[in-house]
């Protein structure tokens, strides 16, 4: 990820969980909770119900103007960004403490049902800035920061010892093997250039890797389709205007121009079929995407999804609907829209102004559909946090937590304060 996602993201709070009003929350068998940060910087998980809210952590209250490690007083603290194991059983957060003036950073695993804290580990200036489990939920794959490249480090450690570094660069994007023991990685040389970028599978946890390109284009994660028989990713072309959009085997072998593409895009796997959606953009520095299309690896085909500007898209668990953040400048407010991939029909569910930290999901939000879920796990509902229908004049004041029903102009039910949220995956 980039520099200006380690000065955000790395202290930016999270919030979570939902319930919701119209149609009933039906329990879904396993977890099926959603965790989140309040304001006042606590570890909370609920059930979409609203019942069982359980305190996980407890921190001081955020600065309201500031969202960042510099504006904690002394003697405070804040859990941020939590991420559920994939089986739903173990939660991680990171945390920032000042205390006799210095910023101590933690990393914490706690147990999802009981709250009892599993692991921890603290070190001042550690800056994590991103967490992503690997599928068996056994080791959390944890970027840190600093003034050097960031590193991929796995985490908790024997011992109690600080995160095993794997690799390093700077951006650093990455997606996790099935098994669990590689990671295929798209990084950089530097934070300000194109310059030594490459696209790799590496070893776990012996750190060899294996090239599969020195020229990719402008796009975050490459990633692993969901049997892991594919691999996609972008690459420039020397001499062309556009990209190549490229398609491999799993072991990365056989790479194949599939069609040519803008230079800067986002990629992800449909999670239950060989569906590539590809966002695309021919304005390389623009905030905004301008369109999805859909490329059918089995046929051989692509077809256009989505044609308005948006700022990220997410699959549905069962891969038949996306939703996607729809940008409306000339209302200063976003519509949640979702999609149906079989019939290409789109319904409006409900306006609402992001939250700083949803903002941030927004921006790199390739990278956080591998990791963080909005999505509830029978693809009926989803999370956000932020304002619903704001009024422009007065902007966001104090954002909240909210479940929303996948249907036509639905009216979410408020859960809590709160500044980002996330659903377990079971």
């Amino acid at each position: 990820m980039t520099a200006r996602y380690h000065i955000s993201l790395s202290f930016l709070l999270a919030t979570a969980l939902l319930l919701t009003h119209a149609p009933s929350l039906s329990a879904a068998p396993s977890i099926n909770r959603i965790a989140y940060i309040d304001r006042a910087g606590d570890l909370y998980t609920i059930r979409p119900d609203g019942t069982g809210r359980q305190k996980m952590a407890s921190g001081e209250m955020l600065q309201q103007t500031r969202l960042a490690p510099r504006s904690v007083r002394r003697n405070q603290d804040f859990y941020s960004w939590p991420v559920w194991s994939p089986d739903g059983q173990r939660l991680a957060s990171f945390r920032v403490e000042l205390s006799g003036g210095q910023l101590t950073d933690g990393l914490y695993i706690f147990d999802a049902i009981s709250a009892q804290i599993l692991h921890s580990y603290k070190e001042p200036g550690l800056q994590p800035i991103y967490a992503y489990w690997s599928p068996t939920s056994q080791q959390l794959g944890v970027l840190l920061g600093g003034r050097g490249p960031f590193s991929l480090n796995l985490w908790p450690t024997s011992g109690g010892q600080r995160p095993q570094r794997i690799a390093q660069g700077a951006p650093f994007y990455f997606h996790w093997r099935a098994d669990g023991q590689a990671v295929l990685t798209h990084t950089g040389g530097s934070r300000g250039g194109a310059a030594g970028h490459s696209i790799s599978v590496v070893a776990i946890p012996t750190g060899e890797r294996h090239l599969l390109s020195r020229s990719p284009s402008i796009f975050g994660p490459p990633s692993w389709s969901y049997d892991g028989k594919w691999l996609a990713y972008g690459n420039t072309v020397e001499g062309q205007a556009h990209a190549a959009l490229m398609i491999a085997a799993g072991d990365g072998s056989q790479p194949e121009s599939v069609a040519p593409v803008p230079r800067r895009m986002a990629l992800e796997w449909s999670p239950t079929q060989p569906l590539l959606a590809i966002a695309t953009t021919s304005f390389i520095r623009a905030p905004l995407f301008e369109e999805v299309r859909l490329f059918d690896v089995a046929a051989g085909a692509m077809h256009s999804l989505i044609q308005e500007p948006l700022a990220a898209f997410f699959w549905s668990p069962d891969g038949t609907r996306i939703l996607y953040a729809r940008r409306n400048p000339e209302h200063a407010h976003w519509t949640w829209v979702v999609v149906d991939v079989q019939s290409r029909t789109s319904i409006p569910v409900v306006d609402f102004i992001p939250s700083r930290p949803q903002i941030l999901v927004f921006q790199y939000f390739d990278q956080y559909a591998l990791s963080h879920r909005l999505w509830s796990p029978d693809s009926r509902f989803f999370t956000f946090s932020g304002q619903i229908r704001p009024n422009p004049d007065q902007g966001i004041r104090g954002p909240s937590v909210y479940v929303v029903p996948v249907e036509e102009d639905a009216t979410p039910r408020r859960l809590s304060d709160g500044h980002i949220a996330f659903w377990s995956p079971q």
